[in-house]
């Protein structure tokens, strides 16, 4: 299907995966493909701007109505209550990492040269037989995703990287 979008149209849907990704949320639905639309430098973004639907309303939006989901918060829950059990504050951490370090240093990517490279004796037909079914046996064992009512992704399963599923809502909005 997305032979047939333009680069500009394939850009949007790049970035409201990247904005999924961001945000913590294991699928792209409706509101990460407005989010990354609204961001765009294109003259449908600009309408969409120039009506109020900015990016930072759609995100803020998308916040309240969803909340981060579980990677943007690694650390929550039992593990924040142990933690504070033996004398750690988590937000002082992490104050103190975004002090030394920069805003939002613990949810952004790394750069390209600090990600670790693949060595030679992992590549070949059989390193890729065993990542195949590392991944198949990860699918089997993944939790369902906490996704909206009614906006669950079709494949069930946390992803971490790669490609992240799309609600069947966002799919028929791609569609038309």
């Amino acid at each position: 299907m997305f032979e047939r979008f333009t680069d500009t149209a394939r850009h949007v849907v790049v970035q409201a995966q990247d904005d999924a990704r961001r945000l913590g949320h294991n699928y792209i639905g409706c509101e990460h493909l407005l989010l990354a639309a609204a961001a765009a430098a294109e003259p449908a973004s600009a309408v969409l701007r120039d009506q109020g639907v900015t990016p930072e309303r759609v995100e803020a939006e998308i916040l309240r109505a969803v909340g981060r989901g579980q990677t943007a918060d690694p650390l929550g829950g039992l593990d924040r209550q142990a933690l504070a059990f033996i004398g750690i504050d988590l937000d002082v951490v992490r104050a103190r990492i975004e002090a030394a370090f920069g805003p939002d240093a613990l949810t952004r990517a790394l750069p390209a040269a600090c990600q670790r490279k693949r060595p030679a004796w992992r590549k070949g037909p059989v390193a890729e037989l065993m990542r195949r079914r590392r991944r198949r046996r990860a699918r089997r064992n993944a939790p369902l995703p906490a996704g909206p009512p009614r906006q669950r992704p079709a494949s069930p399963g946390f992803v971490s990287g790669g490609h992240i599923p799309f609600t069947p809502r966002a799919k028929k909005s791609l569609e038309i």
